[in-house]
């Protein structure tokens, strides 16, 4: 029989422990697979491109590995303060990877700002995601893998579904053989980085995405301004800001139908989320120009 501690010291002594940065362009399926790969949603997915805007790390541990996932916002060009902070930090992730996951969206083919980044990455030996397989022909596949091949030589092209889990393990697979040698940076039990209020803050913008039309999600942030708990129950309050006071009136929506309906569906999702029973106060506020604004911007973690 080994001495107390004896095994914890054994297991950080095998452990493995690295970085793995999940990139592309928007609408590429980032988040979604992230939430495949820890078989929990702990990163908003929409329909819509553009719903990430921070990183955003999901925690993989399995026996002695640990994986660092690191959801970045879409890489695409930039107008404005906030999408120069978003790339930014999608580039910073990238860079301090041990491994490069480049998704690329199969249903929409390698598009201009693919070529330019898996070139890029070449030396890197990127894997690259073809996702949405569930949407294309297995035939329309293997030009892609053509191209990709020209493009970076020592590029590994897996393709997958991460809505439906198609071949997601043999990605985890192939991230996990490039993992290094390490201790843990994170308890066994951890799933991401980021506070719960950032996580309720994420949900609420989540059905701001889902619920509202056009371009009005993108002029959207929220904030948590209190979380308590209460027992039983986890009382939140949190603002969502909008840039115009015609923004705010859809928001609120006709006798205030729209925002009741957003909280309700957030509430369900947080509810999920800690597994405990919750109450949601949502308002709605103008600040014009936040897009722009430094400090805000720091408040909502870009």
């Amino acid at each position: 029989m080994s001495e107390p501690g004896n095994e914890e010291n054994s297991r950080e002594e095998n452990s493995s422990a690295g970085t793995c940065a999940l990139a592309g362009a928007p609408y590429a399926g980032k988040s979604t697979l992230l939430n495949s790969i820890l078989g929990r949603r702990v990163s908003i997915a929409t329909p819509k491109p553009q719903t990430t805007r921070a990183q955003l790390l999901g925690i993989y541990t399995e026996g002695p590995l640990q994986v660092l996932f690191v959801d970045t916002p879409g890489i695409h060009e930039t107008h404005g303060l906030i999408h120069e902070r978003m790339v930014r930090h999608a580039r910073a992730g990238v860079r301090g990877a041990d491994v490069v996951c480049w998704l690329v969206a199969a249903d929409r083919g390698l598009r201009n700002i693919d070529r330019r980044e898996i070139a890029r990455l070449a030396d890197r030996r990127p894997i690259v995601v073809l996702n949405k397989i569930d949407r294309v022909a297995r035939d329309e596949l293997l030009p892609m893998i053509a191209q990709i091949q020209e493009l970076a030589p020592e590029a590994e092209a897996i393709p997958l579904s991460a809505l439906k889990g198609d071949n997601v393990s043999t990605l985890l697979a192939a991230v996990t053989s490039r993992i290094p040698d390490g201790p843990w940076l994170f308890p066994a039990d951890s799933i991401t980085d980021r506070p719960l209020r950032f996580l309720v803050a994420e949900l609420v913008r989540e059905q701001a995405f889902r619920q509202l039309e056009r371009e009005i999600p993108y002029h959207v942030a929220v904030l948590t301004e209190v979380l308590e708990d209460h027992g039983h129950t986890t009382y939140i309050e949190a603002t969502i800001y909008t840039d115009s006071d015609s923004a705010k009136k859809i928001i609120v929506g006709k006798q205030g139908t729209r925002i009741k309906s957003i909280g309700q569906a957030a509430r369900k999702q947080v509810e999920r989320l800690i597994d405990n029973k919750v109450y949601i106060d949502l308002r709605v506020r103008v600040k014009k120009g936040w897009q722009n604004d430094p400090r805000f911007l720091e408040e909502l973690g870009l």
